[in-house]
Formats: structure tokens, C-alpha cells, sequence
């Protein structure tokens, strides 16, 4: 048995998948796309069950990318039946997409998540008139708390919802018209001459001709905005439901209400706030994130020197490629691992006490100001996290143009592989205050360029749509099985690439290969950066992954000890370099895929140029204060 997962964002779907699989989660890119479908299976009742978390929509109309996903994951009706997922403190809201899933006619189960958050706002839902009303059945959910039992037990009761929905004449003479047309089994013949009735592209795509094409043209004297006209109606039934079923005993404001209006209302407030998340994010990792890589770095120090005696003993080319490859395992695991594990881990926390939903509002009050955007500081936001997802999110902004001028800023936004450079190779070997001056700088840099493309890439402002959850008490399991989803990738792709890529180079040095390549860009690293010859080779592993770059440093130095042979200044010009870039080869392929091979590579040498222009430019000026 199959059932799909749907409903709103920030509703609780990857939650409830988590604790129902025990977080034995696959993600995969839904075929033809780049959008994450999260998957997992369990036996219930001698039976295998399996889940598909759908991408979070508001509407089953499509118009985002992810929408279309999750739209297209119904309309193929390939699937059991739906388990909606709904935030019982905005019923209504949650009931719209109720109706458009009646319409289809697959079986459905209504799941109520965060009950006892609406009980203690005085919400309190009738469920067992709202299941008589629906007609299919409603349980209450905690998967935070590991509550899920009666969703279990009634996981094969799913039936087709008993919602009734009747529009004006019009529209309801073009549904017959249409249902004529249809040759479908899987689903409601009428709610899919609804869905064309509406524009939804992907059913045009998937059932539509010519003749209901011309079918839906010749309504549109009676209705010339008949999507609205649907969707006003549809929303109508919702509350009339929603007023059947809920009773408000008492309304209670939430404690922080207080500090949203600030944050939402107030520049000055916006930016305390965001100023606030910054400081919290960057402290924990430099204190937390530096204790760990101390502890890791010096147990791969022992080993390593417990080897000596073998690896003098043994081949010089096996010598050297096994003390190598260990010296970018150790450098890999010690620096990267404690900076990525913990940003991952910090980045679920503010999403689940709801933080990072103001945090983003706060930061769209800030940035529009300099010409980004509105919606793009969501794309800019997980760029924080990786480039390769946040490429990809530009899709929610409305023209090609305003996408590919926010990609252009993602030179300047250091991804957390960045992060870890900032971190574990400049603040813990030059200190605070230079990790800090990178971060100044890159801002310093983002608003310039931002200003620079305003002014060849005209946008009209876009007001920002983001739904602000309520503040939670985070629970700290599913805190980890977040980060350590995120961070998986690290840990199965870019630590065998360590290991090659010391060994690879322990194979160049081994037979004398290192010094011509590194000559050739003396130019660039010695007399424009001020950099040590050998530099050179970190920086453009750095292009594979910058996860690879504080231990491809360390084989080049032949130390994980940067501060004995690079001074603060260069350590800091490192990081700098490292920093402002585009930041890996898959974040190159993602944004070939969304913008073309010539303007990807485009973007890439362009990028590459600027980042050592600026990183000179600075690395100059301090050299002549």
C-alpha cells in the first residue's frame, strides 16, 4: 500500500514520516526535476506501508516548482489513498485543500497535528463531527511525542471523502461538458474537469486537448476569471466547515507576540533581531565548533604519529599516498565535520521553534532596501546551508532575470562547506575577530554586486509570502535525524573524496609534480594574494567541493598547523578566497540546469575573476595600513 503525504508547509508531514519509518528516510529528486521527495516504508499489520512525503503546498493549483511536483505526484493517482496532514490551529485554512482533495475522489484520512498547541489557544475541534461531515476519517497526531497510535490502527479505513461542493450554473454546465471528454479511472472525472476548468497547467498537460481547451474558452463571457470564481467558493464551503466543527473557547495571544511585531513591523527591530540569529549561530560555532576540532584534530595527530615507524619503513609511494590520504581524512573530519554537523544541527533548531521563518522576514525588510528581491531571501537563506538546493529555490522568483541576478549573489553567501572554512582554517587559527572580517566582507561585497546588477537587472517588488508558524519546544531527536539527513551527502560523498584527493596528491608530490603546477600561478597567489605557492592547490580543489579545501591545505603545508606557516593576514586572505566563489562543481552542475552551460560557465569564470579581484583588493589594503 502506498499513500502520499500532503498538505501545507510547516504542518508537521517530515515529522510524522520520521516517527512513523523511524526516520529510515530516502530522499530522491522527483524524475524530470530537482525538487526532494522524502520516502520511507513500514510493515503494519502484516502489511508494507509505504509513505511519500510531498513537497508543502497551499494550493493545489500550481505555481511554483514544488507545487507542480506534489500537484503531478496526485493527478497520476499512483497511490493508495492521501493522508492529509493539517495544523489544527488554522483549520479553515488547512480544509481549502481538503476540498480540492474531495474533488479527486482518491481515499483520504484527515491527520490533525499540533491539537494540544490549538486546545491551549481555546481552539477546540470536534472531531467527530468533522469526520461525520467529511465522511472519511479524522485522527489526532503528536510525532514529536511519538503519538501516531490511532492513525496506525486506522490506517486501512481511508475512504473517499463524502464533501460536496456546487458551483454556479455556468461552471457547473462546462464540468459536464468536459467530464464528457474524460478517460479517467483513477480519480473524479469531475474534479479533473474542475482542475482544467481552473488553468492548472499540469492537468492541461496531463488530460487536456483541444476540445475542452475550446470548451473552457467559450465560458469564459460567463466567467473571465473562473479560477477565482472556483477558488472563492471552494474557500466559502471551507469556513462554513470550519464553523460547524471548531469552538473558540478563550483566545489567548501567544507570549511572544510581541517581539513578531517588532521583527515584522520595525526596520530597527528586523535588524536587532536578525543581528541577534547571526551572533547565536556564529558564537556556538566558533566555541563549540573549535572545542570539537581541537578533540578530533588531536586523536588524528596521535594516530598519525603512532604510523611513523611503519610508513618509514614501508614503499615511498605507499608512504606517501597513505599519509596523505590520512591527512586529508583527519583534516576532513576534524574541521568540516564539527562545522557542518553543527550549523545543520542549529538550522533544524530555528525551523523548529519557528524562528527561521522571522528570521527570513526580518532579513526581507533589510535586503529589499538594497535592491535584492523580496522573495529571494529564501533562495539566500538556504544558500547558507547549500548552494545547490538554494539555486534551485530561485525558481520561486517571477522572471529569469531576477533568478539569475540572485544566483550571481550566491558568490558572495558562503555555504556551510564555507562556513567550515571560515571557521575551523581562519578563526581557529587566526582568530575570531578575522573569521568575523570575512563574513563583514562578504556582506560588504553582496551589496555591492546587488547594487550593480540593480542597475543592468530591473525587478518590480514582489511582496514576500511567508507563513510564520508559532513559536515550539523543539525536540532534540528530531533535531538530529534533520541534521543528520542534511548532512549524510558529507558523510557518504565528500570523505571518500578526501581520502582520493590525498592521495592524488601524495601520487603528484611523490613523483615531483607539485612545484611547476604550483609555479605557473605564482602571479596570482604570491605577488596579487600574498599567499604561499602551494595555496594554490587547496583553492582549486576547492572547485570539486570546498569540503576538500582544509585538507588539501594541510597536505600542501604538510601540517594541520596552519599558524606555523601562514601568518593571521594570510590566513585570513585564504579564507577570503575560499569564500568568494562559486562554491563546487555540483552547485556549477545545478546551475547549468537551471540557467544553460554558456551562462553557467559564464558565471563561473566571472565569478572566479571577481572573488580574487576583491580578495587582492582587500589582501592590499591591509597591507597598507
Amino acid at each position: 500500500m502506498t499513500a502520499l503525504l500532503v498538505g501545507q508547509p510547516n504542518v508537521g508531514k517530515s515529522a510524522l514520516l520520521n516517527a512513523i519509518t523511524g526516520a529510515k528516510v530516502m530522499i530522491s529528486n522527483y524524475p524530470g526535476t530537482t525538487v526532494d521527495v522524502s520516502s520511507g516504508s513500514v510493515v503494519i499489520g502484516g502489511e508494507k506501508y509505504v509513505f511519500i512525503d510531498t513537497p508543502g503546498v497551499y494550493s493545489l493549483t500550481a505555481s511554483s516548482e514544488e507545487e507542480k511536483v506534489t500537484n503531478e505526484m496526485i493527478l497520476k493517482g499512483e497511490y493508495d489513498f492521501i493522508i492529509q496532514v493539517i495544523d489544527a490551529t488554522v483549520l479553515g485554512k488547512n480544509l481549502i485543500l481538503t476540498y480540492q482533495l474531495a474533488e479527486l475522489g482518491k481515499p483520504l484520512i484527515l491527520v490533525l497535528n499540533f491539537h494540544e498547541e490549538a486546545e491551549k489557544r481555546g481552539i477546540n475541534i470536534d472531531v467527530v463531527r468533522l469526520e461525520k461531515l467529511t465522511g472519511c476519517p479524522v485522527v489526532k497526531v503528536n510525532p514529536l511525542k511519538r503519538r501516531f497510535e490511532e492513525l496506525l490502527k486506522r490506517i486501512d479505513k481511508a475512504t473517499p471523502p463524502a464533501l460536496k461542493m456546487t458551483y454556479d450554473d455556468h461552471i457547473e454546465a462546462a464540468v459536464s461538458e468536459i467530464k464528457k471528454l474524460l478517460d479517467t479511472s483513477e480519480l473524479s472525472k469531475r474534479g479533473i474537469a474542475i482542475k482544467l476548468l481552473e488553468g492548472d497547467p499540469v492537468a492541461a498537460r496531463m488530460f487536456g486537448n483541444d476540445e475542452i481547451f475550446r470548451i473552457i474558452g467559450s465560458y469564459k463571457q460567463y466567467h473571465p476569471d473562473i479560477e477565482q470564481d472556483i477558488m472563492v467558493t471552494r474557500a466559502g464551503h471551507a469556513v462554513i466547515l470550519e464553523e460547524k466543527v471548531v469552538e473558540v473557547s478563550h483566545s489567548r495571544k501567544s507570549r511572544f507576540s510581541w517581539l513578531d511585531r517588532l521583527v515584522i513591523n520595525t526596520t530597527l527591530g528586523g535588524a536587532f533581531f536578525s543581528l541577534g540569529v547571526f551572533v547565536f549561530v556564529f558564537v556556538i560555532l566558533f566555541y563549540l565548533g573549535g572545542w570539537l576540532q581541537d578533540v578530533l584534530g588531536a586523536f588524528f595527530d596521535s594516530f598519525l604519529q603512532s604510523l611513523e615507524p611503519w610508513l618509514e619503513r614501508t614503499n615511498d609511494l605507499i608512504g606517501s599516498l597513505v599519509e596523505n590520504s590520512l591527512i586529508g581524512f583527519g583534516a576532513g573530519i576534524s574541521i568540516a565535520v564539527p562545522y557542518v554537523g553543527i550549523f545543520y544541527f542549529l538550522l533544524a533548531l530555528m525551523e523548529d521553534t519557528g524562528i527561521l521563518s522571522r528570521f527570513i522576514v526580518s532579513l526581507n525588510n533589510i535586503m529589499r532596501k538594497f535592491g535584492v528581491p523580496g522573495r529571494a531571501i529564501i533562495p539566500m537563506m538556504l544558500g547558507l546551508g547549500c548552494t545547490v538546493p538554494a539555486v534551485r529555490a530561485t525558481r520561486l522568483l517571477s522572471g529569469f532575470k531576477d533568478r539569475l541576478k540572485v544566483a550571481a549573489l550566491f558568490i558572495a553567501i558562503p555555504c556551510s562547506s564555507r562556513n567550515a572554512i571560515i571557521f575551523g582554517v581562519v578563526g581557529h587559527h587566526a582568530g575570531m575577530a578575522y573569521a568575523i572580517g570575512i563574513y563583514v566582507v562578504s556582506i560588504m561585497v553582496l551589496i555591492i554586486t546587488a547594487r550593480m546588477l540593480g542597475l543592468f537587472i530591473k525587478s518590480k517588488p514582489i511582496p514576500l509570502i511567508e507563513e510564520l508558524p508559532p513559536y515550539r519546544r523543539p525536540v532534540l531527536k528530531n533535531l538530529v535525524v534533520k541534521a543528520w539527513i542534511r548532512m549524510s551527502d558529507f558523510v557518504y560523498i565528500v570523505i571518500p573524496l578526501l581520502i582520493i584527493g590525498g592521495m592524488l596528491y601524495g601520487l603528484l608530490s611523490h613523483y615531483n609534480l607539485i612545484n611547476p603546477f604550483v609555479k605557473f600561478f605564482d602571479n596570482l597567489t604570491v605577488k596579487w594574494l600574498n599567499l604561499p605557492s602551494g595555496t594554490i592547490i587547496p583553492i582549486i580543489y576547492g572547485f570539486l567541493q570546498k569540503d576538500l579545501v582544509p585538507a588539501m591545505l594541510s597536505n600542501a603545508l604538510g601540517t594541520s598547523d596552519f599558524a606555523s606557516i601562514m601568518t593571521p593576514h594570510q590566513i585570513f586572505i585564504f579564507g577570503l578566497v575560499s569564500t568568494l566563489q562559486i562554491p563546487c562543481i555540483i552547485a556549477f552542475g545545478m546551475l547549468v540546469r537551471e540557467f544553460g552551460i554558456r551562462r553557467s560557465f559564464l558565471l563561473w569564470i566571472l565569478g572566479f575573476i571577481y572573488g580574487m579581484f576583491w580578495s587582492g583588493i582587500v589582501n592590499k589594503l591591509l597591507l597598507a595600513l
